[in-house]
């Protein structure tokens, strides 16, 4: 985007977007390998370890000396991608989102101060905006995050199978109404609005530093 009217709103939600959905196929068979971890240390009162998680997720629903009665079965490496369509879809206005609100205060700010005094505060003005982007975003898309992690969560109780969209959706309603959804959020506010505040910031300085336009 060479000129500031060529960064429209779409535009800047579809670039953010974009940048996480390009890592979401490597880097969610981690995330997925982590809630078992906490998953299997509730449930075993043991240490949990990364190559036993794995394990256990490979091996879900298998037994031995029968032939597969699934897709999972058949292809263990799907259990890696539990709730991956959903993490998919919360990606897009939650990396999108930050992206957003992010240049769009930006823009507003600079379009307030003058050079000299954007400068002198810039510092403070990326980790105030960074902190907003993170907060919005994680407010807007917490609901997708609940619903990814009990999809995650699935196969030790449901290991020949992938839970939909609708069925965990309601599972959730079920038990605790539309409170369910937000279950947990003041401590992922806690963790997400330094991390951007701090990450966004320190993107920008970098830039700053090795005279990055």
């Amino acid at each position: 985007m060479p000129t500031p009217q060529d960064q429209t709103s779409v535009r800047r939600l579809v670039t953010g977007a974009l940048t996480g959905l390009s890592t979401l196929p490597f880097t969610y068979p981690l995330e997925l390998v982590r809630v078992r971890m906490a998953i299997d240390t509730q449930v075993t009162h043991e240490r949990a370890t990364p190559a036993r998680a794995m394990r256990h997720i490979w091996h879900e629903g298998i037994t031995p000396g029968r032939p597969p009665s699934s897709l999972l079965i058949a292809f263990p490496g799907l259990h890696f991608y539990r709730g991956f369509a959903v993490s998919a879809l919360g990606t897009v206005p939650y990396r999108g989102g930050i992206f957003l609100v992010w240049e769009t205060l930006n823009a507003a700010i600079r379009a307030q101060l003058d050079d000299r005094t954007f400068d002198k505060n810039r510092g403070r003005i990326h980790l105030v905006v960074g902190a907003v982007a993170g907060a919005t975003a994680q407010i807007v898309t917490y609901p997708l995050e609940v619903i990814r992690r009990v999809q995650q969560a699935s196969g030790t109780k449901s290991p020949t199978r992938t839970i939909g969209f609708i069925e965990t959706s309601g599972s959730v309603w079920q038990q605790r109404g539309w409170r369910g959804f937000y279950t947990g959020m003041g401590i992922g506010l806690v963790k997400q609005v330094p991390m951007h505040s701090l990450s966004l910031a320190s993107w920008q300085a970098a830039k700053v530093a090795l005279n990055i336009d």
